[in-house]
């Protein structure tokens, strides 16, 4: 089939006339490069991009005319080369709509599905009634003016930093990270890029719309998908000659997020210029921006666009801080996307794809469906995506790129508890995990934000026992240790682990609060020594900082979300111990452990977070706060810190009862309100399995 052709319009929105029907009054039908009137006569059809206005147009000094004839000499070589699927005629017209500034209408085949829809659609109707009614319709779509010059920028920068996008991507890669779109698929497609921008040339007007007009028209197709599609061929299928927005801009969304959190000395190491990180970080960001108001124009949602959209969310997170209403908004279309696409009910099963796409589409649920609950807990806020609306079904434990026909081999691996017998910690395994933790977690929430029920404390012993179960049956080599650090195993590898490990050890917090309630001092044992080895745990990262900042120079998404509600807690408790001399310790708590660990985690917070960063002024008050309250543990005759009244952090402990830990008290409340700035936990991007 013949590629879709540009139009150009009227200024009433109407589909232009060739000059000869346009002379003679006569319809015409608007065919390229000639329209069938013409063709029937034989006589010359041109378009004219802007027809009875040449008297009116400024008389430009001489001094332009050379450019413009040099511009005139290079579109007429470009023309004479080898034959493209797109006729001289055509570019040429496309040529003129640059130069008037005029949009671009291309056709395309329309849409075989506008997404996911379910039974209540009315819409859904149609579909299932009459699959082939369009089939030999196309579908127009108009690029405006404004579009072309975002996407000629867009597209000039690639070219120009197309090492240093490559270099940032591939290094983030390479340092172990499990992203959510696979090496297997990220590297064949980066690789690819420079078959659609070989040749590329910003000087000449005409090439270079040219490639941005055909990345438009790959952009409103869909991804072509056949049963036996290997990955290879899908990586071609969205760059090379297939090039996609959704691929340019998740490519320098990669870039713009490993320039935000890699260390300066990094940016320089693989940067081709040797150019400092603040003088190439603006510019990213700016066509990152441009990208992204590219890629949302596109009417296609697909399994790219799902995770292009995580990727812009991370990057909110990071630009904006986690309190933003931009965070927000970013997540609220990422969980569109994932239900727009059917993801979330897994309506594609293995039989009707290739295992690679089946697997991405579970990873892709997986990962934003616990990215959700981390943002839910962060914020106190419900989560977007609901479980009762949601197949729950993890990832299997399996390669992205298993051959199909040894699938069934493959599967016989698996024990009944959905884990590989084969010992590999692979990208797959991590993310198997993190999801079967975020569905206790989405229950744990339910508790804590919503409607009050019947029996909330019964109900927390049992997500209690759930999540043991779920921790007890999964893989030892999931499990982190602290002699993982003594092992062959790479920092930022151990740093994934841990930061699952937190997870899980952050549920059983959030349990032991609710199951407190009304209970005896045996109950708050359980909640006190989950919280000591909270803190404990991530004060590892102190003792390994110097190894983990070859990779990593910020490391508050770790101390506040986790370290900060553990340490507020202990605190709080030895204070109420220490102003109530009858009241005994805390069983299985060393007294002087706590308070050393407490001192060192003090001390963290003046290099956890990099400067200048959102969590920069954060970690300096709440030093203050926390040095106020130790200094009251070791000398009662010190001014005590001043709380607001009618906050729970704030309340003493009766005997056996901790009342800061009733039905109102959130994750935000264990922290002194009188504390203005905002918390900006940061999402650990780079902690294995998040990014």
């Amino acid at each position: 089939m013949d590629p879709p052709t540009p139009h150009l319009l009227r200024r009433n929105g109407r589909l232009q006339s060739c000059e000869a029907c346009r002379k003679l009054k006569s319809k015409c039908d608007h065919a390229l490069p000639r329209c069938g009137r013409c063709t029937d006569k034989d006589i010359v059809c041109f378009y004219d991009p802007a027809p009875m206005t040449r008297k009116f147009r400024p008389v430009r000094s001489s001094a332009d005319y050379p450019a413009r004839s040099r511009r005139r000499e290079t579109r007429r070589s470009a023309n004479t080369g080898p034959p493209s699927s797109v006729s001289p005629s055509q570019l040429e017209a496309v040529d003129r709509a640059l130069s008037h500034k005029q949009p671009v209408v291309v056709s395309t085949p329309p849409l075989e599905s506008t997404g996911f829809l379910g039974p209540t659609s009315y819409r859904s109707l149609l579909r299932e009634s009459d699959p082939a009614a369009a089939e030999h319709s196309l579908t127009a779509h108009t690029i405006e003016s404004r579009q072309l010059d975002l996407g000629l920028q867009a597209v000039d920068f690639l070219v120009s930093e197309a090492l240093l996008l490559g270099n940032l991507v591939k290094h983030i890669y390479n340092i172990g990270r499990a992203p959510i779109i696979p090496s297997v698929l990220m590297l064949p497609a980066l690789d690819c890029l420079g078959e659609i921008l070989d040749g590329y040339t910003a000087a000449d007007e005409g090439s270079s719309l040219r490639t941005v007009v055909r990345i438009f028209e790959n952009s409103y197709r869909p991804i072509p998908v056949t049963d036996d599609m290997k990955v290879e061929e899908l990586a071609r299928s969205i760059s090379g000659k297939n090039l996609r927005w959704e691929t340019i801009a998740t490519v320098f969304t990669i870039a713009s997020l490993g320039l935000l959190y890699l260390p300066p000395h990094y940016i320089l190491q693989i940067d081709p210029q040797k150019r400092r990180k603040d003088d190439i970080l603006p510019r990213v960001l700016e066509v990152t921006e441009q990208l992204s108001t590219l890629s949302n124009a596109m009417p296609v949602v697909n399994e790219l666009s799902v995770c292009l959209k995580y990727y812009q969310m991370n990057l909110a997170s990071q630009r904006f801080g986690d309190s933003s209403h931009r965070l927000y908004s970013a997540l609220g279309e990422l969980s569109s996307c994932i239900y727009a696409t059917g993801i979330h009910h897994n309506d594609i099963t293995l039989g009707q794809s290739p295992t690679f796409i089946y697997q991405w589409r579970r990873v892709c649920f997986s990962v934003v469906y616990a990215m959700d609950k981390t943002i839910a807990t962060t914020l106190g806020r419900p989560p977007l995506m609901n479980r009762h609306y949601c197949v729950l079904e993890p990832p299997l434990d399996l390669e992205y790129d298993i051959d199909p026909r040894d699938y069934e081999s493959n599967l016989r691996s698996i024990n009944h508890t959905g884990w590989n017998r084969d010992g590999k910690c692979r990208p797959t395994t991590l993310f198997r995990l993190r999801f079967l933790l975020a569905t206790v977690r989405e229950e744990i929430l339910e508790l804590h934000l919503g409607v009050a029920g019947n029996d909330v404390v019964g109900r927390a012993d049992g997500l209690l026992q759930k999540l043991r179960s779920i921790w007890d049956t999964c893989p030892d080599l999931l499990k982190y240790s602290p002699d993982m650090w003594d092992g062959s195993r790479p920092p930022n590898a151990i740093v994934g682990l841990l930061i699952t490990y937190l997870d899980y050890l952050h549920s059983t917090f959030l349990l032991h609060r609710l199951t407190v309630q009304g209970m005896m001092v045996t109950k708050s044992q359980g909640l006190y020594a989950v919280a000591k080895t909270i803190l404990s745990t991530v004060l590892v990262i102190n003792e390994e900082r110097e190894r983990l900042r070859a990779f990593r120079d910020d490391f508050s998404n770790i101390f506040l979300p986790y370290g900060l509600p553990s340490a507020q807690l202990l605190s709080m408790e030895l204070l109420h111990r220490s102003s109530s001399p009858s009241i005994s310790a805390t069983p299985g708590i060393s007294r002087a452990e706590v308070i050393r660990e407490l001192t060192l985690f003090v001390s963290c917070l003046s290099w956890a977070a990099r400067p200048g960063s959102c969590n920069y002024g954060y970690c300096n008050q709440i030093k203050a706060k926390l040095t106020r309250t130790l200094d009251q543990i070791l000398d009662p005759s010190f001014p005590a810190p001043v709380f607001s009244p009618g906050v729970d952090a704030g309340r003493p402990f009766p005997e056996g009862v901790p009342e800061a830990f009733d039905s109102g008290l959130s994750l935000n409340t264990l922290l002194d309100s009188g504390i203005e700035s905002q918390w900006n936990f940061g999402l650990d991007l780079f902690s294995g399995s998040v990014f």
